[in-house]
């Protein structure tokens, strides 16, 4: 037996690396920690002078944009005061009235002053200058004479009822002037004007009041900083507090500036209001006090590369101690990395294991959807604890709908990327605040259940409602069309069943003009179908020639004599689809397919003119099956057949150059130049020649009616059709006819 060597040393050794390295990070822990707070310290100290200096420079701004409003109101004043040195204004304003001699013309020597003077105040945020005439009750300007009542109600158009009160306004002025609030007369915002009473500037009488239209845009844009423009607000006030004007963009802007105005200023002082900093400056012109409210944030983005540069520092700064530590205490946490591992591994399982479940949970869903509304439920508590899963458990009222859905168009898509694009908009338009769930079966038709509170008004037309705009846009965006039969509203969860049952035979009732069906609005009277023979040929006829036009008509008529005009039992509808889907086969027996592609988008057709045949479907695969003639009809010279078309269907009087187009499927142009390119006519000619010879043809036989001729030869009136034959065969009609 070998008894192990020991030796103390290699113990106290280790003891001894180990007490080093922990006070070596502990110590750089601390020169750590005192490295950040000195940065802190430092950050804290310049950030605030930048602050300061900041909101300094946002007050010398509104200093400035102070000093410029003052000299905007400088040359108002001024401009008043040109007026009162105006013999004409002067003699103008001491006028009583239109009925005093002289007063018409004068008040146009004024409004020619007015408008010689306009020049002065063009670059001030004045929109128009008006005088109101104390003694003859009008107001003037450049551009405007008119009573003071009329320019209220019809030239400005003022809120109605509110006359009295805004003259009252007018004729309240002070002489030393002032802004006044006209929002309540125009209806927009913290509108304002700037008002004086000539008639207390001077001490001789001049009776009369004027105001200046304030273009408040530009002073919001001069006041307001670009960067803050939303929610910036800036309050005047004069020497008593009284409120001059109010500029903001921000719906709240009216009550911050109440709780402003509550607030007591020096001359010059800076101010906090919640999240918002005031700046306040009295002017020296008219004492008028000036704050603004700048928010707070406003300050952290103008310094927002500083502190980027900062935390910059303070990472890099972390992230050198932090490696350094991690190197120094590495050893030591090995036993811990090895229990980090086991635990990740451990959560990495509990992870794999919740993806399992959650992958499952909507084939559980599914499922237990398909078993409640098919009844195949064991007992309560099975019944109980699918609800609850499915999220349903609570007082609700139910409606099941029986969705089909199928596109417009010939254009293949992606069954998964249709199934998605339908469920996603089932779920944005019929998901309301109840749940709702849903499936696909196997023919491709959703099931949805719906539910609503117990409480909600006329749920049925709420679901209508949603289902004419979920299928608008499924319409309009997606190229699809979506019909949904609803079974009756369900109470008692136990009996959906039944509205299962009710809503797949409304559904087979939908069509393109019937698009939610509740089965408690059907007919169920018993009639006859109405799908006789001679309509079958033609649908056949229609189909294999390549008219969907005509096809989509005989849908709509053979669902308009037997879904509006009748309504038919199960077993009688069951009879009209299969009829139709035998006509199709029909139809689609007839085609060759040339290619791979050809057979397998046959193939798709089969297979659902083979599932549980409904209407929509039917009538989609027909326009299918009518693309597949049109396309074998089409040559690669298409000029033969339009000739062909037009020696048939020359009688016709609407046939034209753009119907033609539409028929072969190319634009006029290039039809008008490949036509004469091969027949060396023009259109026009060609089928005028048509019809002219075939009404020569026809004057041959004594029994030719000339006074309807025109109309079978395609003309739209008689003197158009002799015109036309005497041009081309230098005699009238019945004058051949004579010759004949």
């Amino acid at each position: 037996m070998t008894i192990p060597f020991f030796r103390p040393g290699s113990v106290q050794k280790q003891d001894g690396n180990a007490s080093f390295s922990l006070r070596l990070a502990v110590s750089y822990i601390l020169f750590l920690l005192l490295c950040l707070a000195l940065g802190v310290i430092l950050y804290t100290s310049s950030t605030q002078n930048a602050r300061e200096s900041f909101w300094e420079h946002r007050a010398v701004e509104l200093e400035q944009d102070i000093l410029d409003w003052d000299d905007d109101l400088s040359a108002m004043d001024g401009y008043t005061r040109q007026l009162l040195i105006d013999n004409t204004f002067v003699r103008f304003a001491g006028m009583e009235g239109i009925h005093q001699k002289g007063y018409i013309y004068t008040a146009y020597e004024v409004m020619q002053t007015l408008t010689s003077r306009i020049y002065s105040i063009s670059d001030l945020p004045v929109i128009e200058d008006r005088i109101y005439m104390k003694n003859s009750g009008y107001v003037i300007s450049a551009s405007q004479f008119t009573e003071v009542r009329q320019f209220y109600e019809d030239y400005r158009i003022y809120h109605p009822g509110g006359f009295e009160p805004w003259l009252e306004m007018v004729l309240s002025s002070a002489g030393a002037g002032g802004c006044m609030d006209i929002s309540p007369y125009t209806g927009r915002a913290n509108d304002a004007i700037y008002i004086r009473d000539i008639d207390a500037i001077m001490n001789k009488r001049i009776p009369a009041v004027i105001w200046f239209e304030l273009d408040m845009a530009k002073l919001r844009k001069r006041f307001l900083p670009q960067q803050a423009y939303e929610q910036a607000v800036l309050l005047v006030r004069d020497q008593k507090g009284a409120r001059q004007l109010l500029l903001t963009q921000n719906s709240e802007g009216e009550a911050l500036a109440k709780r402003m105005s509550d607030i007591s200023f020096e001359k010059s002082t800076h101010g906090v209001l919640d999240d918002m900093h005031l700046i306040h400056r009295t002017s020296a012109y008219n004492d008028w006090q000036y704050t603004i409210a700048l928010p707070k944030n406003l300050c952290d983005a103008a310094l927002g590369n500083y502190d980027i540069i900062f935390w910059l520092m303070m990472l890099v700064a972390l992230l050198m101690g932090c490696a350094m530590i991690f190197m120094l205490v590495r050893r030591q946490l090995r036993p811990l990395h090895q229990l980090d591992r086991q635990l990740k591994k451990a959560e990495g399982d509990r992870d794999l294991l919740q993806q399992e479940m959650d992958s499952q949970r909507p084939m559980l869903r599914t499922s237990y959807l398909r078993k409640l509304l098919s009844g195949h439920v064991a007992s309560k508590e099975e019944f109980a604890y699918m609800m609850d899963f499915l999220g349903l458990s609570g007082e609700y009222r139910f409606y099941v709908l029986y969705c089909v859905a199928h596109r417009q168009d010939y254009t293949a898509m992606d069954a998964n990327a249709e199934y998605d694009l339908i469920a996603e908009h089932l779920e944005k338009y019929l998901s309301v605040a109840c749940p709702m769930c849903y499936y696909t079966t196997l023919d491709r038709s959703f099931i949805a259940l719906v539910t609503y509170d117990r409480d909600t008004q006329d749920p049925l037309m709420d679901l209508q409602k949603r289902v004419v705009q979920l299928h608008e846009d499924l319409s309009d965006e997606h190229g699809l069309w979506f019909y949904a039969g609803v079974g009756t509203q369900c109470t008692q969860p136990q009996n959906l069943w039944e509205s299962y049952e009710q809503a797949r035979t409304a559904a087979r009732y939908t069509a393109k003009h019937h698009i939610f069906l509740p089965y408690e609005m059907m007919r169920k009277d018993t009639a006859s179908v109405y799908y006789p023979v001679e309509i079958s040929a033609k649908l056949q006829h229609f189909i294999t020639t390549g008219n969907r036009e005509q096809v989509v008509e005989m849908f709509a008529l053979i669902h308009r004599e037997n879904m509006l005009e009748r309504t038919l039992p199960i077993t009688q509808l069951n009879f009209l689809l299969s009829d139709l889907k035998n006509t199709l086969l029909k139809a689609r027996f007839l085609i060759e397919p040339s290619n791979a592609e050809d057979e397998e988008r046959l193939t798709r057709i089969e297979q659902r003119l083979n599932e549980q045949p409904n209407f929509p479907t039917l009538e989609d695969c027909a326009q299918q099956l009518c693309r597949f003639f049109t396309r074998s009809a089409e040559p690669s010279d298409p000029i033969p057949d339009v000739e062909r078309y037009l020696q048939e269907n020359y009688a016709d009087p609407s046939m034209c150059l753009s119907k033609l187009s539409d028929r072969f499927n190319m634009s006029e142009s290039y039809l008008s130049h490949l036509f004469k390119g091969k027949t060396g006519q023009n259109f026009s000619v060609y089928l005028e020649t048509l019809r002219l010879n075939e009404a020569a043809r026809r004057l041959a036989n004594p029994e030719c009616n000339l006074t309807n001729l025109f109309a079978d030869l395609g003309y739209n009136n008689p003197t158009t059709f002799r015109r036309a034959f005497k041009k081309r065969y230098g005699i009238t009609p019945s004058e051949m006819r004579a010759q004949k």
